[in-house]
């Protein structure tokens, strides 16, 4: 018996050892193939963390926008957000 909890924690650390030197290895091929783990953004691009408010539903297909986005329409007492210009477009021909 105590040989078998012996054998079971050795291959737990065995396998903890196995599994950190892998992602260790993964880690650096993918810096050497020039694709760090966080690209860096495009001057003037902020994620959707950074802009902040709620996400709304684009209507035409169905992608979650900020409330922030530059694509809005307002119909009636209604605010449509839109992820791209051509959503809104879409979607003004539907509701005209």
């Amino acid at each position: 018996m105590f040989r078998f909890i012996l054998y079971t924690l050795l291959l737990i650390i065995v396998i903890s050892i196995v599994k950190s030197v892998v992602g260790a290895v993964m880690k650096s091929f993918g810096n050497f193939a020039g694709r760090p783990d966080a690209p860096p953004r495009a001057k003037g691009r902020q994620s959707s963390a950074q802009l902040g408010g709620d996400l709304h539903r684009d209507p035409v297909c169905g992608t979650f926008v900020a409330e922030s986005t530059a694509f809005q329409r307002r119909l009636g007492d209604q605010t449509f957000y839109y992820c791209s210009n051509a959503c809104r477009e879409k979607h003004a021909l539907v509701t005209k």
